[in-house]
């Protein structure tokens, strides 16, 4: 016995191309040139796009009703190339966060709301903090009466 609940034998697959009318619902002009309107979109749990006006996306009529679509998947016209087992996540602007094999990689600025913490070297285009921190804890002053820096950098107690 099937432990899945079996629905309806989805009778084809109809593609069409998304037209917006100015509200959330969407509206899928036909290969035929049917209208449909208020499609509504599934998209995996966690994750959600706006997909733009004229975007590709394939429907399925729920219960084999003509006039009861759900839209499943949706492309536009942009071609991404990716090598084995990489992933990208990309809008219409053009903006990418890559998930390649060892490291994620954006073409954009990234802004975190909260902490970053690495167990690795942290380095931007004049080079790595900890060199930084080695010249800043190891520097002197030339001045009398000055001593070296009594709090480190990167010391535990000044965290």
């Amino acid at each position: 016995m099937n432990p899945f609940k079996q629905a309806p034998i989805v009778r084809q697959a109809i593609i069409g191309t998304i037209k917006r009318t100015g509200h959330k619902a969407l509206q899928v002009l036909g290969l035929s040139g049917e209208l449909v309107d208020d499609v509504p979109l599934y998209q995996q749990v966690g994750f959600a796009s706006w997909l733009p006006e004229d975007a590709e996306v394939v429907m399925l009529p729920m219960q084999g009703r003509a006039r009861n679509f759900v839209i499943v998947a949706g492309q536009d016209a942009v071609a991404i190339e990716l090598k084995e087992g990489e992933t990208v996540v990309y809008n219409q602007h053009g903006v990418e966060l890559r998930l390649l094999k060892d490291k994620i990689k954006s073409n954009v600025s990234l802004e975190v709301d909260g902490n970053i913490k690495a167990t690795g070297d942290v380095s931007d285009k004049a080079g790595s903090m900890q060199i930084m921190r080695g010249a800043y804890n190891i520097h002197g002053h030339t001045a009398e009466g000055t001593s070296p820096p009594t709090v480190l950098m990167g010391a535990a107690d000044a965290l």
